[in-house]
């Protein structure tokens, strides 16, 4: 167990499932989850909880296939052009981050799904009543 209550929200949230949160994926977690909450901070982006617990699922994930050597399939290229190049690069940035220290070269599905996280929310963010509020 954690001190991070999203580690175990998400814990919680998938107790249930043929596979719950490990041991060895709370310490992943807690390495991988402060470099996006920075990254985060840096972007003045913020997650709602529903897309916190969404990112932390997609990190499990991650963490895993990089634990096990595994990779996606790949997407098609069309998704990534509805990404801000900025936002694949932070993302590139962070994924190379974890999981170059670990002897895995994460491809570009890994770099493309993290960074819609991050659109989403920044989407969501600037349509937001509260930012249309900030603006005025």
């Amino acid at each position: 167990m954690t001190d991070d209550p999203l580690i175990e929200a998400l814990a919680g949230a998938v107790a249930d499932t043929a596979e719950p949160v490990r041991d060895e994926d709370r310490h992943a977690l807690a390495r991988l989850l402060p470099l996006i909450e920075e990254r985060a901070a840096a972007e003045r982006i913020s997650f709602d909880e529903d897309r916190r617990l969404a990112l932390a699922v997609h990190a499990l994930g991650f963490v895993r296939r990089v634990r096990a050597a595994d990779h996606l399939d790949a997407l098609d290229p069309a998704i990534a052009d509805e990404i801000t190049p900025g936002s694949l690069a932070a993302a590139r940035e962070l994924i190379d981050a974890y999981g170059t220290p670990l002897g895995h070269a994460a491809r570009d599905t890994e770099v493309v799904l993290l960074a819609l996280h991050f659109e989403t929310a920044r989407q969501l963010q600037e349509s937001s009543p509260a930012a249309h509020s900030t603006q005025a």
